[in-house]
């Protein structure tokens, strides 16, 4: 009795395992796939390459005092005008040295070349017309001289003047004898006198005939030559190496004048164009060195974006292509820029080649500093206004393009309408009394086979969204996608068949209708 209490319990626990084992395998339903669609619109298409580069001044200008070589242009800073972010004009002095050493040899330079000028101004006045008259009536002296001289040095006139000057000598000495035989003594003054004039008039009348009146004769005639050669220079003019030398000693003090001048230029930094200040890291007081830079920008240059560009996409970047610019900051705000240069020679860094392009900033942004990271999007070709659809949308089979899209419920026949059928036809499940089953993946919902095929030309593709150029229409539906999910049926639904008795599972569980329990096919 026991034993076969035991033996109907463990009966019980297999029916009942065995039912609840065939409960989930024949009640869970296949995955049903659902298609993602997506709508055929009008927008823009832009095929673009990206990168990252550098924000840069097109046109940075590095001022410096000039001190290399030159140590009397070292000096302290004492005077300085701006700061970074400044605007400045042309000439306007934005830094100063101490250049009290500097003007004064600015000063003697400038003595110098004003005494080397006054040399050939002088040397230019000596041939003029005034000048040459005086040497005319020099000339003129100078021969008349000469006629006398030689009228003295006849034998017979310096032998007739040595005889008067005896005769005189004689007179004189006869009227001493009698002044001193009267005793007066005011006479006798004077005629001593006299008689030493008439000694002198003697001596003088033997030297000329002694040869004073013909070294008087050379002497005109020199002079004559003298003044005759006066004459000869002052109706050439100048001689040309002295003009030369005069004016080479004016080049060497000008030279000398504009040295000094720029030493004292250079103790100022001046803007040579219309700038803003990029930075200026100078200090009153400190000592000018070969850092003391201040970097300026010109009036009006945007700033540039120098990308670095894969050597398997420059072939495709141009000059005058449109740029879309962010900062990793401000991910939301674009900038927009122009490519204004594409460089021909690349650089290799761990054996990657990359090419730089430069995109001019095509209006200024507060957002943008020089030393930026910037993110760069170069649209290397682009499509606008025109019928798009996801790129995901379109297949490629063969030659052959085209999309896929979802068969309406008003396609229910026809070519179309067959497609959906064949794709959706079931097996004759849960028919009542016959418990067929039918094909277990039959009796899902297969999203392909709802579809149709629709052949299209392709324009441009940006990787998101493909251009279409003939094929379909605004707001057509595609298929770019599915999804799949599982759900569980009834047991009514199934017609397997548990138990004895000849009925089928669901009235194992208490309902359904009674019926033969094969399987369909």
């Amino acid at each position: 009795m026991n034993k076969k209490w035991v033996t109907i319990g463990v009966l019980g626990v297999l029916v009942l395992g065995g039912g609840y084992w065939g409960y989930k395998k024949f009640t869970t339903k296949p995955a049903v796939s659902t298609n993602i669609t997506a709508k055929a619109k009008m927008g823009d298409v832009n095929k673009v390459i990206t990168a990252t580069g550098t924000v840069s001044y097109p046109h940075s200008i590095p001022l410096t005092f000039p001190t290399t070589g030159n140590s009397s242009q070292a000096g302290t800073i004492v005077e300085l005008n701006v700061k970074a972010g400044d605007s400045v004009k042309a000439g306007q002095v934005l830094a100063r040295i101490d250049d009290t050493k500097l003007k004064t040899s600015v000063l003697q330079a400038q003595a110098n070349v004003t005494s080397a000028q006054s040399k050939l101004q002088n040397l230019e006045d000596s041939f003029n017309d005034q000048t040459r008259a005086q040497a005319q009536a020099s000339l003129a002296k100078a021969k008349q001289n000469l006629t006398a001289a030689q009228q003295n040095a006849e034998a017979g006139y310096l032998g007739n003047q040595v005889t008067l000057a005896t005769q005189n000598v004689k007179q004189a000495s006869d009227n001493l004898a009698k002044a001193q035989q009267s005793g007066n003594a005011s006479s006798i003054q004077s005629s001593q006198n006299s008689l030493n004039q008439a000694l002198d008039a003697l001596t003088a009348a033997k030297n000329l005939q002694n040869g004073g009146a013909a070294e008087a004769l050379a002497a005109s005639q020199a002079d004559v030559t003298a003044a005759q050669y006066q004459v000869n220079q002052q109706a050439q003019g100048p001689k040309a190496s002295d003009v030369q030398s005069a004016q080479a000693s004016i080049q060497i003090a000008q030279a000398q004048l504009a040295s000094a001048q720029a030493d004292l230029n250079d103790a100022a930094i001046v803007a040579p164009v219309d700038a803003v200040v990029v930075s200026c890291p100078l200090q009153l007081g400190q000592d000018s060195d070969a850092k003391s830079i201040i970097t300026i920008t010109p009036a009006g240059d945007n700033l540039e974006v120098d990308a670095a560009i894969d050597q398997s996409d420059i072939t495709q970047c141009k000059v005058g292509q449109k740029v879309d610019i962010t900062l990793d900051a401000y991910p939301n705000q674009h900038i927009s820029g122009t490519v204004n240069a594409v460089a021909l020679q690349g650089t290799t860094t761990q054996n990657v080649t990359t090419y730089t392009v430069t995109a001019m900033v095509d209006q200024a942004s507060d957002l943008l500093r020089a030393g930026m990271n910037a993110n760069v999007n170069i649209i290397v070709a682009q499509a606008k206004n025109v019928l798009t659809v996801p790129s995901e949308a379109v297949k490629t089979r063969g030659n052959r393009t085209f999309v896929t899209a979802p068969v309406t419920s008003s396609a229910s026949t026809g070519k179309d309408g067959q497609a959906a059928q064949s794709g959706t036809q079931p097996g004759n499940s849960g028919n009542a009394g016959s418990g067929n089953t039918g094909n277990a993946n039959a009796g899902s919902r297969n999203a392909s086979a709802n579809v149709r095929m629709i052949p299209v030309e392709i324009g441009l593709d940006d990787g998101t969204n493909v251009e279409i150029k003939s094929g379909l229409e605004e707001g057509q539906e595609v298929i770019i996608g599915t999804r799949s999910s599982s759900t569980t049926t009834n047991a009514n639904s199934s017609g397997f068949r548990l138990g004895g008795g000849g009925g089928n599972p669901a009235r194992a569980m208490g309902g359904g209708t009674s019926g033969g329990g094969n399987r369909g096919n």
